[in-house]
């Protein structure tokens, strides 16, 4: 069984500046590594000669990590929402070829995932169009608020019936608060990166709860959503969604499929920090819907993840499923 990890992120040399004003760009001010996007400025983190941009490190590191195949990704400071539509299906049409073009050159080790204008519906469906027929991507990969639209926002579902009707799912991964929220950033998030360590796992929760509660999955029967780091806390929570839908006087409304029917519509990596939560995730969601997850060269990469998962107590079935079986079938990957 290959392993296939779902949660890499890939920043292309090619696309810096294509956002005209908003960059973005990477390089180093006074000997400290910087990347720019828009107004957020990130220092400290080398995205400049490493696997996050280099091709041939990324290799390198995968063997070391005993991954086989990626799902290469957007990085989320560069969703560009808050921009004008055409910047951002400009910097979208540059991304995916850029992405499509690594996966071309190495079509044994990567596979790829279209980022989209969501800020434009109309121009979404066209680009992800574009990039699953023409480019050969496997999906999208969206943020979980798109410029103060919701995720379960009407005017998306154009976009949802997209991904549909091209059987492709979609990977709803958060932006820090302050690339795409900056009002909200000032309101303390940023203390101690509380916007990403504590904040990632309450947008990935609230999107699970945009997609159930708000009829996304229900408007929508085909449609596959993959949520990163666990879906948040929305497995843990899953029961105590459950009874919300079914007694609350608003949820009762939406019950024209049951709940694990739309539950069963979701997914979820299992870069959840510890063995015992990977467990737990497994257990819960089974092993058919949990998929292995590095965030591939980031800040809190899993450099054992594959190793811990081989050493849980699992069914070789449930372990193959894991590492990379339930990864093929979820994003149809020969």
């Amino acid at each position: 069984m290959r392993t296939i990890d779902v949660h890499a992120h890939i920043l292309c040399p090619e696309v810096m500046g294509v956002a005209g004003a908003a960059g973005p760009e990477m390089g180093e001010d006074n000997g400290a590594m910087y990347f720019r996007s828009g107004d957020y400025v990130l220092r400290g983190v080398r995205f400049t000669d490493s696997p996050f941009s280099d091709v041939g490190m990324r290799l390198a590191l995968m063997d070391r990590m005993g991954i086989d195949v990626q799902l290469l990704s957007p990085n989320p400071l560069t969703y560009f929402y808050t921009q004008s539509a055409a910047d951002g299906e400009r910097f979208c049409r540059a991304q995916n070829d850029a992405i499509a073009a690594v996966v071309r050159a190495h079509p044994d080790r990567f596979v790829g995932l279209a980022q989209l204008p969501m800020q434009a519906p109309e121009l979404a469906v066209r680009e992800l169009d574009r990039a699953v027929r023409t480019l050969g991507l496997r999906g999208s990969y969206v943020g979980s608020d798109f410029a103060g639209v919701a995720l379960s926002d009407p005017a998306l579902d154009p976009v949802w019936s997209a991904h549909e009707a091209l059987d492709v799912p979609v990977v709803v991964h958060p932006a820090p608060v302050d690339v795409e929220r900056p009002a909200a950033a000032q309101q303390g998030s940023r203390q101690w990166d509380l916007d990403i360590v504590i904040g990632f796992a309450h947008d990935e929760t609230t999107a699970v709860a945009h997609l159930i509660y708000g009829g996304v999955l229900a408007r929508h029967p085909r449609l596959r959503a993959h949520i990163p780091h666990g879906g948040g806390t929305a497995p843990y929570l899953r029961g105590r969604m459950a009874t919300a839908l079914a007694r609350r006087p608003w949820g009762r409304a939406l019950l024209d499929r049951p709940f694990d029917a739309l539950w069963s519509q979701l997914s979820f990596d299992c870069l959840v920090g510890t063995p015992s939560a990977m467990a737990f995730l497994i257990e819960s969601e089974g092993a058919s819907r949990v998929m292995l997850g590095t965030n591939f060269a980031g800040w809190d990469q899993a450099d054992a993840i594959v190793e811990q998962v081989r050493r849980l107590a699992l069914t070789d079935d449930q372990r193959n499923e894991v590492l990379g079986g339930s990864a093929a079938h979820w994003f149809k990957l020969r």
